[in-house]
């Protein structure tokens, strides 16, 4: 039988690999408040929840970030201009065997230099949990697979200096083909921000409103955000109001815009 070898790395959405393999990792980001020359470490739960399948695990460090679209992008270690990656290490080595059903804490400890290579306020790394013992498996067409899973786990840095929070709405378009409003904001602040964004389409003839669903968006700071929101409802003829708002905090922090189209 023809083998596979397939590699699942989840960072969201970690139930369907759960079920495969039994593999376990919380929280999915840990959070240090940090000045130059402090140290201070996090715990993070690794389990086992398969019932007959002990797990071999390595414990590595690498980069992250945001694309334009909000999708995660992975990176080698202390690539990244903001990386904190080189300041992390592990209390208990590198490496854990968990035999079914077994969890076990580990301990990240991060260290910040005196020095360091950018003036950024937040840095950002990635913990990886990968499985060193593949698991056989049959996928739908009946081959023959291995798998195994590498979990990441989202590292966030924040200096003391005074947390400047500010999210800029750059464009609002309306796109008739994919029948979706077409956002394009930054993140000019130094912290991170996550918030969500809300729309309403409302038809200045007939008084009626499309309210599309809440969208969760996630930033960092000098990230440049390319947002799609669905109207869901074709949009009967006539001319439109939409009014959108990022809504990160206490009403103060809301960033706001509106478009006037024609739907013909």
């Amino acid at each position: 039988m023809r083998k596979l070898f397939l590699l699942f790395l989840t960072l969201l959405y970690p139930y369907f690999v759960f079920c495969q393999v039994g593999l376990s990792v919380s929280p999915p980001r840990v959070y240090y408040n940090l000045t130059p020359g402090e140290t201070g470490s996090q715990k993070v739960l690794v389990s086992n929840i398969s019932k007959n399948q002990p797990l071999n695990l390595s414990l590595t460090f690498g980069d992250w970030k945001y694309d334009d679209h909000g999708n995660n992008q992975m990176f080698s270690p202390d690539s990244l201009s903001n990386s904190c990656a080189s300041w992390l290490s592990f209390t208990g080595g590198s490496y854990i065997s968990l035999a079914p059903g077994e969890n076990r804490e580990v301990e990240v400890v991060m260290n910040v230099p005196m020095e360091q290579k950018d003036s950024g306020n937040v840095h950002t790394a990635l913990l990886y949990v990968t499985q060193m013992n593949p698991v056989d498996g049959v996928n739908e067409q009946g081959i023959g697979i291995k798998i195994n899973v590498r979990q990441g786990v989202k590292i966030y840095h924040k200096g003391k200096a005074p947390e400047i929070r500010k999210l800029e709405i750059e464009n609002l378009s309306y796109d008739k083909a994919s029948n979706s409003l077409q956002l394009v904001f930054n993140n000019k602040g130094n912290s991170w921000i996550n918030g969500k964004v809300t729309a309403t389409i409302f038809n200045e003839a007939t008084g009626k409103e499309i309210t599309p669903e809440p969208i969760v968006f996630y930033t960092l700071p000098g990230d440049h955000r390319i947002m799609v929101i669905p109207l869901g409802t074709e949009p009967a003829q006539g001319t439109y109001t939409a009014t959108v708002m990022l809504d990160y905090g206490d009403d103060v922090d809301i960033e706001a815009a509106q478009l006037e189209f024609a739907y013909e």
